[in-house]
């Protein structure tokens, strides 16, 4: 048994049968695996299993990894290996994302989103979005929050003290809270949509670690993904690419919202990135997420 890549939620280690065969077993703690001092909920796996059993069969589901079983005692899933394959991850570090990559991850979003709404309750999924809205919403917006963003990129205090200070910008930040935690009519949407949830492999791209899954407007996967293509500086031009391909109207104001909202809290949140670049470009990046949620009108 090995580790299987950096888990953020989740312990996930690389099971070898005794006939060479590999699995991964993906198992929750009572806590945030990269964050120990983060209570979360380990009915997280249950979430995720049952994620897991609404997609087989589908499009979508051929872009994920096959699910075995789940073990509830355990709080584990096991599921099929990948193999090598590599996650993108290295968006932050300068790689442009490939016209294939973006329009695989396109039409695995409108695979999942055209599937009919889930009637099951766990994939509301609460106790993860509850857990979630904390540090997109509350925890990088706090003025006490202990926070210090200078250790990141020194002066970027400054401008997270003025983000906490814009009365406006928080009470639309906080509308798309009320949305996110008061949704339960929509669509099935992954939840966490950014480059640590995709591997591309010699079979193609697989999409992972569905456990924020919850249902919602499609926009909010959408959003999720554009906004990491702001945060990793892929070309303008991949974003209405995307929209292109995904080919489902969407509420451009609420998309604006979720993406500025998202890029927020990953420059002034817990959930950082390996983003190389300083100050000023941390700065624009604000700039451009404000603007964004400003013109926002969530509904």
């Amino acid at each position: 048994m090995s580790i299987a890549g950096e888990g953020n939620m989740n312990k996930v280690e690389r099971v070898t049968l005794v006939d060479g065969r590999s699995l991964i077993l993906k198992r929750a703690n009572p806590w945030v695996e990269k964050y120990p001092h983060i209570p979360a909920p380990v009915e997280r796996s249950l979430v995720e299993a049952c994620f897991y059993r609404h997609v087989g069969g589908t499009k979508a589901g051929q872009q994920m990894p096959a699910h075995i079983g789940h073990d509830q005692d355990h709080a584990a899933n096991l599921l099929a290996d990948l193999g090598k394959g590599r996650d993108g991850m290295a968006l932050y570090d300068g790689a442009t994302l490939s016209l294939a990559t973006l329009e695989a991850l396109a039409d695995w979003m409108s695979a999942l989103h055209g599937l009919p709404a889930p009637n099951e309750p766990l994939l509301q999924n609460m106790a993860m979005r509850h857990l979630n809205a904390e540090h997109i919403f509350d925890f990088p917006f706090a003025p006490d929050n202990g926070f210090d963003v200078d250790a990141i990129a020194p002066g970027l205090q400054k401008i997270a003290d003025e983000v906490k200070a814009d009365q406006p910008l928080q009470g639309a930040i906080q509308d798309v809270k009320a949305l996110y935690l008061g949704s339960s009519a929509g669509v099935l949407l992954h939840g966490d949509l950014y480059p640590g949830s995709w591997l591309e492999t010699d079979q193609g791209l697989f999409v992972i670690d569905p456990e924020f899954c919850w249902v919602g407007p499609p926009e909010w996967d959408v959003g999720v993904l554009i906004a990491h293509f702001m945060l990793s500086r892929q070309p303008a031009g991949l974003i209405e690419q995307l929209l292109m391909r995904y080919a489902t109207p969407l509420n451009r104001p609420l998309l604006n919202s979720i993406i500025g909202v998202e890029i927020l809290r990953r420059l002034l949140g817990v959930a950082q990135l390996p983003l190389p670049y300083g100050l000023s470009d941390k700065a624009s990046l604000i700039g451009q997420a404000r603007e964004l949620i400003l013109k926002g009108s969530p509904s």
